[in-house]
């Protein structure tokens, strides 16, 4: 049966439950279905309501108009909106979505046939409707349209006067005035000109008719008969020269002037084609002057109030000294009288005055930017024709626009109306204290930790407040007094005045989700965590969708988590799916979109399964990427492998089967799914014993549409000569959906501007004509085509566009000059992020490079600088030798201030027989702030939430839980890493990354520091943050029962420490080692190998304590870390077989292997050779799953190198296998060197030490030749100096080192060495190994040595005597081929 209904109208939004009955029969009713009913979408503040016939507008760019939509959809890219003026189509410039609605930029299109009317401009979505809710995802929704229309005016303009320019002497060429200078670069007269008659007037309009000209001459066409002039005053007119130009609606005019008498007088400009019946005309005021009488001030500005007096000289000016100056003259600054006048000399050459300005805070006083510029004039009282005038400016102190709250409630946006001196505050200064006064609202900024100010610029300052901060909108912060003047200081200090908070202007929907399982049974409990980017504690509001039981359970939860005791009795159905729905409500009142888990309860014995994170959102580029977490039933005793199967079940494209794997983790690499669509993949977990006790769940992938990324390569901003060819190349701009090396399908379009101070004109060349463009991807300028630039740069702009996306567009500032300056290139390497304006964004600890090339052959010096007080040295900076490379090291006193911006500039200067010639690059670089929240805190996890927070427990059987609970960043993707040492031991034990704020932590005795550490998207990172709690045998003292555990650790405790009634009695006296050998077991059984690792950290750390506690003797310690580590061993090997390791699991397991042979007199042959086979494999990555290892990672490799040497020299190894245990040392090394290297930028090292090691990798280039020799300090107490080497000049040559791939070197000190053949070295073992291009650089036949310095021991230098240098020859030590040339 198909029936067609006609749905009714509706007063409220929302999904409602719709049923369909038969009238007569039965069963009543037929169906029953869900229909949404939404609110229609509303346009409003519209910021441009009206536009030129051609789409001019009153916005900044010129050309576009701002609305906001409510009732709308979020949008993910402008593509996913259809704007329309009328029936002209136009496109997103950018938008941000807010709760409930977007706000959009848009460009304004010309008008249909240029036909002035009220037109609708519409905006309608069309991009993808989310799946309405009980909906599957894949399936097709049919939606109303969304569309919201508001009238938008185009009219007809008036012309008007842009500038009016004289100039006395012309350029050479097409145009009298070229880049706004006249004949030897003197700058032209503005609306003025002398009353003698000569020179030339250039008058800029707008909104003039057309008229034929010769665009090569600019004369008129002899046909048009056209007529052009302007009127100056009554009697005076200036007649047409040429044709300046004519473009779009710009039009300049050349005229000759006329002479006439002195004074201001009403002008107009006249243009009547010969086919209109009267002229167009424009007004503009017009001033003429005698030029024989010039006026200078020794300082022409001054505060707006309050301003000292300063001297004026005025030439052939002569007035009576005898008489008041009143009498005489009539000084005026603008409108406004002067205060004071002064003669102090006067004679027929030279006449100084001392002026007192008035204050300037009239009505009619006008400033814009903090400036108001006048005109400060002299006018004889008896001859209004003799006098002289200046420009000066008045200077008004900033005052704060407004203080914004940002989205989060995280930090402050402080606006001042101008340019500041920034509070007199230097670039590592942040404190607040210097800006604001110390009241009420100031404290508010102030919660655990005080707030921190940062300049971004001059006219924006950031705040960001303190941790528990309790500022809201509304409060008011007062300027501190004295604090804060105009840029050049020339200002009053600005008033103390209090100005209010704001809210966001945009609120923004809280993100919101949701952990937990997604399948239950009946002796399971459940637990649901939320989790929401507020740093401020939102409401949160439970509720059951389809169960009125479980409803009103839920409703009396209003924390982030649910917890439901085993068995969950408030589910009283089975076999049925639970809808269970959350919102939260942050500090601004906005609440999120309603997110639904759906969890199932199975009647059967079922493994619990859930998913971390519990959704997945990505980009095309990006790895998806997640993690099914396990749990055993408590249904039964019988506990077997778990067995995993991941599988497609929808999606525009087919998943590659080798990303389905059968293990509990998912890793689909980036370029893998396609953009803008929705995946559904299954994963179905069985009992190895019994595959019909199994459980499944869905996971939707969203993957994302990424916006067109115009770019051109080079520095943002250049300067070089016109002498040059200039060559743009933007064929670096690409789609991100697609592949780099696929064909992007771009179309380019190249614009060029330059602004003369009141217009921004197209572009041209030399001889006057329009510079002529390219549609390709490069753009090409020959040499002395574009003359040199004055006041403002060329503004090149590439704009990228393609059929269904958003146009993108990228400017570049070009400042040309005369002389023959070399051009200077910059490029950045390493850890930075591109922004639309050229920027990069860094974080504070981010390492990355800016690289200068320059063009000069000759004899030339780099430099480095920045705009900011930032010494560009030692420790946080390197600057290699010549100056062509800069090395930010992330760290370091002198390391850049998260959250502000600097200006870096490369120089590159050329001394000559008759100049010095500069040329220079410049980029910015904004340092991003990192997330921001509470400290985390760690409690003893008692299944009882309300109870007070514990901070002991039991090693290794209970569980602690540290949350970092109420963090956020503007970035998102908050990510958290957990670790913890115990006091007294240096081994720190790290776990990988996570989008989980909480880890509950299995841990060994003793006083346990814990750390937490939380990134954002772009990776800044927060400080480390540390807890301190007591494990110990006995807990807190008390003899306790196993409560209930939480989330999903119900099956993680041994199940042979549960008698019948689901109680354990916690062990008092000696520890319970097949216990906790089975809880690693059932870790492993079930897939969860984060977990494991946890486990085994926290038993290895154990046997350390028991075996220090003389509880366990070496041999015992040594076969449980056997144990151990050959459960680690097999997880390890099924993620490598899987081709799914991760840079993060890869490193913990390093860190592992690190802990495990951190004690020699635990290691035997066997595992020492196991582990170093284990460590090898992990770092080789067979299946290149990891690209590099970080610094981190490599240390705990080098750290366990050093180790299983170590463990060599007590004895644990055999004569017979210390020659393999010495080959695996030196593969591993190989593989570290080679993985570590290939995450480096050029010119960066890694460095790492501990107690039994030292070691560096450094990645350089190969002109820079700093590989060719380098030190490494050594352990004070053990050695007498340093380990270094150096390369001979013939390496090169000798050892066949490429020229263009950079040099990889691995220098190695390792304390603890063993004795080769009876043989006790006297000094650490050294290593120096050299790659390139990741293959090894075979270092034999070289027709000079390489000299190596080895320090002898402190104890030896005691003892004294002789040395000499040997090399490892398999077993033992050999001085073949090795001379010693220093031995004392």
């Amino acid at each position: 049966m198909t029936l067609s209904l006609l749905m009714p109208a509706f007063t409220s939004a929302g999904v409602f439950t719709c049923r369909i009955e038969r009238v007569e029969g039965s069963p009543k009713v037929l169906t029953e279905f869900l229909y949404e009913y939404f609110n229609p979408p509303v346009a409003s503040n519209l910021e441009q309501s009206d536009a030129t016939v051609k789409g001019q507008t009153a916005a900044k760019d010129g050309a576009s108009t701002a609305l906001r939509i409510s009732n709308f959809p979020a949008i993910a890219s402008g593509a996913d909106v259809s704007v329309t003026f009328g029936s002209e189509k136009s496109h997103v410039l950018d938008y941000k979505n807010f709760k409930g609605g977007v706000w959009l930029q848009v460009m304004v299109p010309p008008a249909l046939n240029l036909s002035p009317g009220v037109v609708a401009l519409k905006v309608q979505y069309v991009g993808a409707e989310a799946i309405p809710r009980g909906g599957v995802t894949g399936q097709t929704y049919v939606r109303a349209p969304k569309v919201a229309s508001v009238d938008f005016t185009y009219f007809v303009p008036q012309p008007e006067v842009l500038a009016v320019r004289w100039c006395e002497g012309c350029q050479t060429g097409r145009t009298c005035l070229v880049n706004g200078r006249c004949l030897k670069g003197v700058r032209p007269k503005e609306n003025s000109a002398p009353l003698r008659g000569v020179g030339t007037l250039t008058v800029v309009l707008r909104n003039m008719p057309v008229v034929p000209h010769n665009p090569l001459t600019g004369e008129l066409a002899a046909a048009a008969k056209a007529s052009i002039s302007a009127s100056l005053g009554s009697t005076s007119v200036a007649s047409l020269s040429r044709v300046v130009f004519q473009d779009g609606d710009l039009s300049a005019f050349e005229l000759s002037m006329p002479s006439a008498s002195a004074g201001e007088v009403l002008a107009e400009m006249s243009v009547q084609p010969a086919d209109a019946p009267v002229p167009t005309t424009a007004s503009f005021t017009f001033t003429f002057f005698d030029d024989n009488i010039a006026l200078s001030c020794s300082a022409c500005r001054a505060p707006s109030s309050s301003a000292a007096p300063f001297r004026v000289t005025i030439s052939s000016f002569l007035i009576s000294t005898s008489l008041a100056a009143s009498d005489q003259i009539s000084v005026t600054f603008g409108s406004e009288a002067a205060a004071a006048v002064t003669i102090l000399s006067s004679n027929g050459t030279l006449t100084v005055l001392m002026i007192t300005p008035p204050s300037y805070e009239c009505a009619s006083c006008s400033y814009a930017g903090g400036v108001a510029a006048v005109e400060l004039a002299v006018v004889s009282r008896t001859d209004a024709s003799r006098g002289a005038s200046s420009p000066f400016t008045f200077w008004t102190a900033p005052v704060i626009s407004t203080i914004a709250m940002d989205q989060l409630g995280l930090q402050l946006a402080v606006t001042f109306d101008h340019s500041t001196n920034r509070a007199s505050m230097s670039s590592s200064d942040r404190s607040c204290g210097q800006v604001f006064a110390d009241e009420t609202a100031f404290a508010k900024m102030s919660g655990i930790t005080a707030p921190k100010c940062v300049w971004a610029t001059a006219l924006t300052l950031n705040v960001f407040l303190g941790v528990g901060a309790t500022l809201v909108p509304g409060d008011k912060l007062t300027l501190k007094a004295g604090s804060v003047r105009s840029a050049n200081r020339v200002s009053l200090d600005s008033p103390s005045e209090a100005t209010s908070v704001a809210a966001p202007e945009f609120l923004k929907e809280p993100s919101l989700s949701v952990s937990g399982p997604t399948t239950i049974d009946q002796c399971s409990l459940l637990n649901l965590k939320a989790a929401s980017d507020s740093p401020r504690p939102p409401d949160f509001a439970w509720s059951c969708l389809n169960h009125a039981g479980l409803d009103a359970a839920l409703r009396a939860f209003t924390t982030s988590q649910v917890a439901l005791a085993s068995g969950t009795p408030e589910m009283t159905d089975l076999d049925m799916t639970y809808e269970i729905g959350v919102t939260a409500t942050d500090m601004f009142g906005s609440t999120s979109k309603l997110v639904v888990s759906k969890v199932f309860k199975a009647s059967a014995p079922a493994p619990q399964l859930y998913f971390q994170p519990a959704s997945v959102a990505v980009t095309r580029d990006l790895m998806a990427e997640v993690r099914a977490v396990t749990v055993f039933s408590q249904c039964t005793d019988t506990k077997s492998e778990m067995l995993f199967q991941w599988a497609q079940v929808s999606g525009p494209t087919t998943i590659p089967a080798q990303y389905l794997g059968t293990i509990s983790q998912l890793r689909i690499p980036g370029g893998t799914l396609q953009a803008a669509a929705t995946y559904v993949v299954s994963l179905t977990v069985s009992m190895s014993n019994d595959v019909s006790k199994q459980s499944s769940s869905q996971m939707v992938i969203s993957v994302g549409s990424l916006p067109l990324i115009a770019r051109i390569t080079g520095s943002v901003t250049r300067k070089q000569s016109t002498r040059s060819a200039l060559a743009l190349d933007a064929s670096v701009s690409r789609d991100p959906d697609v592949d780099a090396a696929a064909e992007q399908g771009l179309a380019f379009v190249w614009a060029c501007s330059l602004s003369d101070g009141t217009s921004s004109q197209a572009c041209r060349d030399t001889s006057g004509a329009l510079l002529v463009l390219s549609s390709e991807s490069k753009l090409q300028v020959a040499a002395d085509m574009l003359a040199a630039t004055t006041d403002a740069p060329y503004e090149f702009t590439v704009t990228v566009s393609k059929t269904g996306k958003s146009p993108a567009t990228y400017t570049l500032s070009l400042t040309l000059v005369t002389q023959d300056i070399p051009n200077v290139e910059l490029a950045v390497y390493g850890e930075f992020f591109r922004q639309a304006d050229g920027s990069i964004k860094i974080n504070a600890n981010s390492v990355f490079s800016l690289t200068s090339s320059c063009s000069a052959t000759n004899a030339k010096t780099q430099a480095w600088g920045t705009a900011q007080e930032v010494a560009l040295t030692a420790p946080a900076f390197t600057a290699s030798t010549g100056g062509g490379s800069l090395i930010y090291k992330g760290e370091g006193s002198n390391a850049l201030v998260a959250g502000a911006s600097y200006l870096m500039t490369s120089s590159c200067t050329v001394v000559g027989a008759e100049e010095t010639v500069v040329g220079s690059a410049e980029q910015v670089v904004v340092v991003n702030s990192p997330p921001a929240g509470v400290p985390c805190e760690t409690c003893l996890v008692d299944g009882n939430d309300g109870a007070p927070c514990v901070k002991a427990g039991q090693p290794v059987f209970d569980l602690l839980r540290i949350s970092c609970d109420n963090w956020a960043d503007s970035d998102g993707g908050l990510e958290y890493r957990f670790g913890y040492q115990v006091e007294g031991d240096d081994k720190d034990v790290v776990f990988d990354w996570n989008e989980s704020p909480s880890l509950d932590m299995r841990l060994p005795t003793g006083t346990i520091n814990l750390k937490a550490q939380v990134r954002d998207e772009l990776g800044a990172l927060s400080a480390i943050m540390s807890s301190t709690v007591t494990i110990a045998a006995g807990g807190a003292g008390r003899r306790r029962l196993l409560a209930a555990p939480s989330d999903n650790e119900g099956a993680r405790a041994s199940y042979s420490d549960y008698s019948a009634g689901g109680r354990r009695l916690l062990m008092q006296s000696s520890f319970n080692w097949p216990g906790a050998a089975d809880l690693l077991d059932l870790e492993l059984l079930a897939g969860n190998f984060d977990e494991l690792n946890n486990m085994a950290s926290a038993l290895i750390l154990e046997v350390d304590s028991q075996y220090a506690g003389m509880n366990l003797t070496a041999a015992e310690s040594l076969a449980h870390k056997d144990v151990f580590f050959t459960k680690l061993e097999s997880a390890a090997v099924t993620v490598n077989n899987a081709a799914s390791m991760s840079e993060g699991y890869m490193c913990t397991l390093l860190n592992l292997a690190s802990t495990i042979s951190s004690n020699p007199a635990h290691l035997s042959t066997a595992l020492v050779a196991r582990l170093l086979d284990h460590v090898t494999v992990l770092v080789s990555d067979e299946h290149s799953s990891v690209a590099s290892i970080t610094t981190s990672c490599a240390s705990s490799a080098l750290s366990f190198m050093a180790n299983s040497l170590a463990a060599t020299k007590h004895g644990n190894v055999s004569d017979a296998d210390l020659s393999s245990v010495v080959g695996k040392f030196e593969q591993g090394l190989v593989s570290v060197l080679r993985e570590t290297a290939a995450g480096l930028i050029e010119g960066a090292a890694s460095v790492a030490s501990s107690n039994s090691s030292s070691t560096a990798i450094a990645r350089n280039t190969y002109a820079g030749r700093a590989w060719a020799a380098a030190s490494l300090a050594t352990q004070d107490h053990l050695f007498e100096a340093a380990v270094s080497y150096s390369m001979p000049a013939t390496f090169l040559s000798d050892a066949v080192v490429g020229e263009v791939k950079p040099v990889d070197i691995f220098l190695g000190a390792f304390f603890s060495v063993p004795a080769f053949g009876g043989v006790t070295p006297i000094g650490p073992l050294v290593t120096l190994l050299v790659s390139q291009n990741g293959l090894n650089v075979p270092v034999t036949g070289l027709s000079e040595s390489i000299n190596i310095s080895i320090p002898f021991t402190v104890a030896h230098r005691a003892v004294g005597g002789k040395g000499k240098c040997v090399y490892v020859n398999g077993a033992a030590f050999s001085d073949a081929g090795v001379t010693t040339i220093q031995n004392g």
